[in-house]
């Protein structure tokens, strides 16, 4: 009766010592960053596994003790199983056996087989034990660190205060000097990087584009003057030229050439300095456009399935979508998104669907690229100012029209805002 009790208390150490010694492999595997993305995600886990990595030598501490502990009992139940089987092994032989098979089930299936599993999936590994490993650190860290302090205590006396860390203390931890954040921060930044560069691979040019109403063009009929007033009143370097309508772009003047045709000529035509237009669909692939026009121009024209004109691309648009806002000395930074003081979030309608739900924890999925859009397709009109509409908890109203078009919006929890009315009614 006593073997088989012996038996299922060696299964269980060998099963706490695997878990703990996957874990801390996993753990040890993956960025913060991407920890901090999981946790913000609400992957099953997640939380758990954030806990663990905020405090790694917790884990670190834990994960020791589990192994000390594991081994000291395994030996120890193995060799009273081996004097009750065996009445005529002597003590030592016993003692021999039991140590042996510590080294080798531990060794092997506590540790070498966990940790191996762990760094073929470290995320899945470390988010399915996370939950099961916190409840162990928080039992076993205060014995850990409970056997440790004689040490930290000597070593302090004889060593001084540069000795006072625990002995499972990461670098981070043993620095203290803020490196950890800085660390952090960088793997968030690699993190959400790599993410636009995945999402950067799925967009269209209508995506990014400055739409229509936006571009800033001039006549074939304009003059030098007029032009030259324009580039420094906006700062741009490149002006579409169209004829009668901005349908039919002509092509780009350069305010380089413009400048040097001048002091040639101050009655020279934009109009005749225009280099040719680079049209291209507003389904084509933002990547593929990019390669373009690292050989080929700056500029392009979008074109829409009848042929108009449908707005204007850089590679600075491009670029942005990768990295971010981009700004020069003729940029002025306007945050499309605003929260005031009193709570209220303002957004420009341009804002692209993708960030709204980004920023409120939404999947809205419709035609429209931007939130202005998406206010005309749920409404099925032209809104009014203070109109609103509600799409997945959100509530959107209209606070600024320009003609036909809408210009700013705010948005709020539905349920919010029915508490509002219901205050004010």
């Amino acid at each position: 009766m006593v073997v088989p009790i012996v038996v299922v208390a060696i299964i269980v150490l060998v099963v706490v010592k695997a878990l703990m010694a996957a874990e801390e492999s996993a753990a040890s595997h993956i960025t913060r960053g991407r920890v901090m993305r999981l946790a913000e995600s609400e992957r099953k886990g997640a939380a758990d596994l954030e806990h663990l990595v905020e405090q790694p030598g917790r884990l670190h501490a834990a994960a020791a003790m589990a192994s000390a502990l594991a081994y000291t009992a395994v030996a120890a139940l193995t060799s009273i199983a081996v004097l009750l089987a065996y009445d005529t092994w002597p003590t030592w032989a016993a003692a021999m056996a039991g140590a042996a098979v510590a080294l080798i089930v531990l060794f092997a299936l506590g540790d070498a087989l966990p940790r191996t599993l762990a760094a073929q999936n470290p995320e899945g590994v470390a988010l399915a034990f996370a939950p099961l490993a916190r409840r162990i650190v928080r039992v076993l860290h205060p014995i850990a660190r409970l056997l440790n302090t004689p040490w930290r205590l000597g070593m302090r006396l004889v060593v001084g205060e540069g000795a006072a860390h625990s002995a499972w203390a990461t670098d981070e931890e043993a620095r203290a000097n803020g490196a950890d954040e800085e660390e952090a921060a960088r793997e968030e930044a690699e993190e959400a990087l790599i993410e636009a560069v995945s999402d950067f691979s799925e967009k269209v040019v209508r995506e990014v584009m400055v739409p229509r109403t936006d571009m800033t063009c001039i006549a074939d009929t304009a003059s030098a003057a007029e032009a030259i007033a324009l580039i420094e009143e906006l700062g741009y370097s490149r002006l579409p030229v169209y004829h009668s309508t901005v349908d039919d772009i002509r092509g780009v003047v350069y305010a380089k050439d413009l400048l040097a045709a001048i002091c040639r000529d101050p009655d020279v035509s934009p109009a005749s300095l225009a280099r040719s237009a680079y049209f291209v669909p507003e389904t084509k692939p933002v990547e593929e456009l990019l390669m373009e026009m690292r050989s080929r121009t700056h500029i392009a024209i979008v074109a829409d399935e009848y042929g108009g004109t449908a707005g204007l691309v850089t590679i600075e648009d491009l670029l942005e979508e990768i990295v971010g806002e981009i700004f020069d000395e003729y940029d002025s930074a306007v945050p499309l998104i605003n929260e005031f003081e009193d709570g209220t979030i303002m957004v420009d309608a341009r804002l692209p669907v993708d960030d709204l739900n980004e920023r409120f924890d939404t999947a809205i999925e419709l035609d429209a690229d931007t939130v202005g859009g998406v206010f005309t397709e749920v409404a099925g009109h032209i809104p009014v100012v203070g109109e609103s509409i509600e799409i997945e908890g959100l509530r959107l109203t209209v606070e600024e029209l320009q003609g036909t078009r809408i210009m700013r919006l705010t948005v709020e929890p539905a349920a919010a805002a029915e508490r509002e009315e219901d205050i004010d009614a």
